[in-house]
């Protein structure tokens, strides 16, 4: 079997296919029928951000993976990208089409395997003279000022794409800001073939009108002006919903239980790994910290907070130490950690219709994480959010399922791959959440506190354990 993640195991296809969506449901059937033309070895990723639709169950009945990501398309396609397998990895959006000029131009590319990235020409779909109009005036744009939209595709090798990007966090031109760096670096060539786009927004806001808003924008960003300050010019298409942000936390009356699995904070029996180089007391630091500061971080998640702590007996040590936010304290009981979580998630679903676990060492969870986690099993039955470490980070459920907690050799590099495999065994299906790190070695450590400089003090060996420097606080 071939894993979906790029560090899983199973043997690696050539090419990964992100796709970033949000109420796609009509649009996607067409680009992913497209794609199973390849002949290629390949996986699609749809990204999803939180679809009111049937987005999600359209893109798993044709074959491709899902992950829930937070809204936004930079942060879909990177989230997809540091998951999804593969050598090469093609970006796409949603409501493009590929003709056979184009698969076979992809297909050539990648079994070439040479040092550059690449993108399609400019198609949209749609008869009028005006939109030939717009075709002309990008291949233009292309050739004089090396503007290259995210419409027109991108493959791009994986290396060369976390070498020079990825693409940045922001609302708008992300595309445009990741291309004219490879053009820079000289890296990016135009493929012999198009890609096809759909005229929609043209359609909905008025052509003319729409051309004219476009113009403004890229010459305003050409003038040096922020993509933040650009996208209030740039609304949500009028079919997309708009009510509420979906990774935000709702009020009302939770229907889950968020289980959190934690260790009595004791030198010598936590972060042993960690300990190696920092030494007993300077591991249980860190991971008090850590603990309490991912026990607040997710307290205003829609679900009912549950500490599941080990070991028996140490549950007044446990509350000082986590404090009042959580509703109640579980003993997890005797056996492996599966067995453990297997008992703890039983009970859980004697109180709620949905339940979420996670650990006290990936201080990237928050509560927004848990309610996508939460929305996620709308369309799914099994929600992981996979740790880079080759583990998972978040299990989220509809309903018991004791066979993932079987046969699994926990505490190893293939936890994640043979959860997926049991799910896959079990006709079970998935929707993963973005990937993010455990800290269990000096290392990982390291590379949290230089990725997340609002939570150095927090996690450093040596920071005080101040409240007050706990974000959300």
């Amino acid at each position: 079997m071939v894993s979906p993640h790029a560090g899983g195991g199973g043997g690696t296809p050539a090419l990964g296919i992100v796709i970033p969506a949000l109420d796609e449901a009509e649009t996607l059937p067409g680009l992913l029928s497209d794609l199973s033309r390849l002949t290629l070895e390949h996986i699609v990723m749809v990204v999803d951000g939180g679809s009111r639709d049937a987005t999600v169950s359209v893109a798993r009945a044709r074959g491709a993976h899902v992950m829930r990501g937070r809204r936004g398309r930079a942060r879909q396609m990177n989230a997809g990208a540091r998951w999804v397998a593969g050598r090469w990895l093609l970006f796409l959006h949603a409501d493009s089409r590929l003709g056979k000029p184009a698969l076979q131009a992809i297909e050539t590319h990648v079994r070439e395997d040479g040092p550059m990235a690449a993108h399609f020409g400019l198609s949209i779909s749609h008869e009028h003279f005006f939109y030939r109009v717009i075709e002309r005036g990008q291949r233009i744009r292309e050739r004089r000022l090396g503007l290259v939209y995210g419409d027109q595709g991108l493959l791009i090798r994986r290396n060369l794409l976390f070498t020079l990007g990825p693409y940045p966090d922001e609302p708008l031109m992300e595309d445009v800001t990741l291309n004219r760096r490879l053009l820079l670096a000289g890296r990016l060539l135009r493929l012999p073939a198009a890609v096809a786009t759909s005229p929609r927004r043209y359609e909905e806001e008025g052509r003319v009108r729409g051309w004219l808003r476009n113009v403004r924008l890229i010459t305003r960003f050409l003038a040096g002006a922020a993509p933040s300050a650009l996208a209030a010019r740039y609304p949500p298409r009028r079919s997309v919903g708009r009510d509420r942000d979906p990774g935000a936390p709702r009020p009302g009356d939770p229907q889950a239980t968020l289980l959190v699995f934690a260790k009595a904070p004791r030198p010598g029996t936590v972060k042993t790994r960690l300990a190696r180089e920092l030494g007993h007391e300077a591991a249980a630091a860190v991971y008090r910290r850590m603990g309490r500061l991912i026990v607040d971080r997710v307290a205003p998640a829609p679900a009912a907070l549950t500490v599941c702590y080990d070991p028996g007996g140490a549950e007044a040590e446990v509350r000082e130490w986590l404090g009042s936010a959580p509703r109640r304290y579980w003993h997890q009981g005797d056996g492996d950690l599966g067995a453990r979580m297997s008992r703890m998630f039983r009970r859980g679903f004697e109180r709620s219709s949905r339940v979420v676990v996670i650990g006290t060492d990936t201080p990237a969870v928050t509560s927004r994480t848990i309610t996508r986690a939460i929305e996620a099993l709308d369309s799914a039955d099994v929600v992981l959010g996979p740790a880079s470490d080759g583990g998972y980070y978040l299990m989220a459920l509809g309903e018991p399922r004791p066979e993932l907690f079987t046969g699994i050799r926990w505490s190893t590099e293939s936890v994640l791959a043979e959860t997926l495999s049991r799910c896959a065994e079990l006709g079970l299906s998935v929707t993963h959440l973005e990937v993010e790190s455990d800290i269990d070695t000096a290392e990982d450590l390291a590379a949290e506190v230089a990725g997340r400089p609002d939570l150095g003090e927090v996690l450093s060996p040596d920071g005080a354990p101040s409240r007050a420097s706990i974000p959300g606080q």
